[in-house]
């Protein structure tokens, strides 16, 4: 038995992009960062071709390769392409893709809120810009509230400039539709920095977690990948405005002609099935509209030595159809979901 221990800090990503444009990465490798492999943030259109976060090999005295995410993408738009790259040794995800809910902290007028950051580790970079379209949603239930409305006027209250910043003041074009600063909570959205994904060829293997995590309302397609013990779920589809406060929706997803070898031999947040659809939500009870909607999973294969394959919560618009499934006794099965699809 090999006990390998890290810091709990990752105050060093291997590499840092910010405000960054049509960023083309093409056959780099990552060995090891003191946090992710790749952080990328309020940016627009990034290709990774043979981008690899992995060990040096058989003889690399190391056990992992980074402190978190192999890649990261928080607050982007355009397009973002993860292709043919091999990711390894992680102690979380392959991909994560999100944007930021801020939380409404109080309503000056009917235009006029005071918002902040709400996760220790999601703040200081710029959250808007005038001009942008956001939608407002309520915590509990995770239902958009009202319609969308426009920024007109976004600056920092706690800091001189955006660098460092935790809370803003937002004026909006046009008046907001009911009260959103009561004790039921709310949060806001940025749907003007939500990208497009398209990650395939890719392997992901022997991580701690999950395999790869995408929120975003645009289309995005998980094609042809290997995902080889990934510990908890291969794929997840969340969404919270309530911990780490990651948004949003899904709105069009294809998962198709993948492999998934041995998912789930640990539990991790919201690994529920090999391939999760977990949003967080609090009062699903109270929840009128769904969150996530238009995902599509064909053609893949999974094989298992346990019973869950996929679980969804709150979902609008679910095809399952011509997947592949082999189970094998490599490991005692041991999640206490028992169903195949939940």
């Amino acid at each position: 038995m090999i006990l390998a221990m890290r810091s709990w800090h990752r105050p060093a990503p291997g590499i840092f992009l910010d405000h960054g444009k049509n960023v083309f990465f093409e056959n780099i490798t990552v060995h090891y960062a003191e946090g992710m492999g790749l952080l990328a943030q309020v940016s627009e259109n990034i290709t990774l071709d043979h981008f690899n976060v992995a060990l040096k090999g058989a003889g690399d005295p190391r056990y992992f390769t980074t402190q978190a995410d192999a890649t990261h993408f928080s607050g982007c738009k355009g397009i973002i392409k993860s292709v043919s790259g091999l990711y390894e040794a992680m102690m979380d995800d392959a991909i994560n893709v999100h944007g930021t809910y801020l939380k409404v902290v109080n309503q000056k007028n009917d235009k006029t809120i005071v918002v902040q950051y709400m996760h220790g580790q999601s703040y200081g970079f710029e959250w808007g810009l005038p001009k942008d379209q956001v939608q407002l949603v309520r915590s509990q239930t995770m239902e958009v509230v009202g319609n969308a409305n426009t920024i007109r006027r976004i600056r920092p209250l706690d800091q001189p400039t955006v660098a460092g910043a935790k809370q803003f003041e937002i004026e909006f074009t046009d008046g907001i539709e009911i009260p959103v600063a009561d004790s039921s909570g709310f949060g806001i959205e940025n749907m003007t920095w939500t990208p497009e994904v398209y990650f395939a060829h890719n392997t992901i293997r022997n991580n701690r977690a999950r395999g790869s995590l995408f929120s975003t309302p645009r289309k995005t397609v998980v094609e042809n990948n290997t995902f080889d013990h990934t510990s908890g779920s291969a794929i997840l589809l969340c969404g919270d405005c309530n911990g780490w406060y990651e948004t949003g929706a899904c709105r069009s997803v294809i998962i198709r002609n993948n492999r998934f070898i041995n998912a789930l031999t640990n539990i991790f947040q919201f690994t529920n099935a090999i391939i999760s659809i977990y949003p967080e939500i609090p009062k699903l009870k109270d929840q009128q509209k769904y969150f996530h909607s238009g995902i599509i999973i064909e053609h893949n294969s999974f094989e298992t030595f346990d019973r869950p394959l996929v679980y969804a919560k709150s979902v609008d618009g679910l095809l399952i159809r011509n997947n592949q499934i082999k189970t094998n006794q490599q490991y005692p099965p041991f999640h206490p979901n028992r169903y195949p699809f939940f």
